[in-house]
């Protein structure tokens, strides 16, 4: 009796290994794509949040374009991201509004994304 016992469950051992594999390999995936992804989404959150701030103050100060322009640019060389990313800042009235669009190529290993990089904030002199 615990012969015909074992020899079911002699088939049955290689399942559990399948099955280890899969998700080892499911999770080794997607832990790889997180680690190409996140520092290129870190890097823009952080744009993001400097170039509000700078906005913010410029319009506070009623500062020219030029001079926005050229901290903003100093903020995106900054962050250091691997593609140019096109600055535009226009002022209407008390309205500051700054513009940093780019595109940062991800590699994997058999495709490359295209990462939109698209940041826009505006700032009036009078609010926050």
């Amino acid at each position: 009796m615990t012969n015909k016992l074992y020899r079911q469950r002699v088939s049955e051992r290689g399942e559990g290994n399948a099955k280890f594999i899969a998700t080892l390999s499911v999770v080794a995936l997607i832990g790889y794509i997180l680690y190409t992804i996140l520092p290129i989404y870190y890097k823009e959150q952080q744009l993001n949040h400097d170039v509000k701030e700078e906005t913010r103050v410029s319009a506070i100060n009623g500062r020219d374009i030029k001079l926005v322009k050229q901290s903003i640019q100093k903020i995106v060389d900054n962050i250091d991201f691997p593609t140019d990313i096109k600055i535009d800042v226009t002022k209407k009235g008390e309205k500051i509004t700054t513009k940093c669009i780019g595109t940062v190529p991800i590699s994997f290993l058999v495709y490359t994304y295209s990462y939109n990089v698209n940041v826009e904030q505006s700032a009036e002199r009078g609010g926050y």
